[in-house]
């Protein structure tokens, strides 16, 4: 049995969707009016540990985006709408375990 170390639920739009982060190394998007799981990402090699909806890229480019981070060391971004990773960021010597975004408008 797999433990949820993660969610999100966004404040942006009329957007009716969580995001969960877990120790079964996937990233999942759900559709909170329809009950379901819509989408599944499986990049990570060990624990989700932080799982959240990016409003910067929201606001800034009108993207869907999902910044999640890991045990093995990496921050990865996925358009959830597109099911595709965007970007991975390594190079940390340790797990990372949060991730925050400020609402910026360029």
């Amino acid at each position: 049995m797999s433990t949820v170390l993660s969610i999100d639920y966004p404040t942006f739009d009329d957007c009716r969707f969580i995001c969960s982060g877990s120790d079964d190394t996937t990233v999942r998007v759900w559709d909170v009016d329809n009950n379901k799981q819509v989408q599944s990402f499986n990049g990570h090699s060990s624990f989700v540990r932080c799982a959240k909806f990016s409003s910067y890229h929201y606001h800034n480019y009108h993207q869907n985006v999902i910044c999640s981070s890991s045990i093995d060391k990496t921050i990865r971004f996925w358009d959830f709408k597109n099911n595709k990773q965007l970007q991975i960021f390594n190079g940390h010597t340790n797990g990372v375990c949060g991730i925050e975004f400020h609402n910026l408008m360029i």
